[in-house]
């Protein structure tokens, strides 16, 4: 059984390094999803970077300011 690729990401707010796989919906071609960072329980919206193949996470405050 194979595992799902996960790809790495850096919790804007205490800098934290996850290990974060596609959203449902980034699998279906939306690149788009949240999660809560495990360590200073930050909102965050997450896409994926294709060029670097890592997740970009901000603040999901941040992302609805925009």
């Amino acid at each position: 059984m194979e595992k799902e690729k996960r790809y790495k990401g850096i919790c804007p707010t205490c800098g934290k390094a996850m290990w974060i796989r596609k959203s449902v919906f980034m699998e279906m071609g939306a690149n788009v999803g949240s999660g809560t960072c495990p360590d200073c329980e930050t909102f965050l919206h997450i896409i994926f970077n294709p060029e670097r193949e890592e997740m970009d996470l901000e603040r999901f405050e941040d992302y609805q300011e925009k």
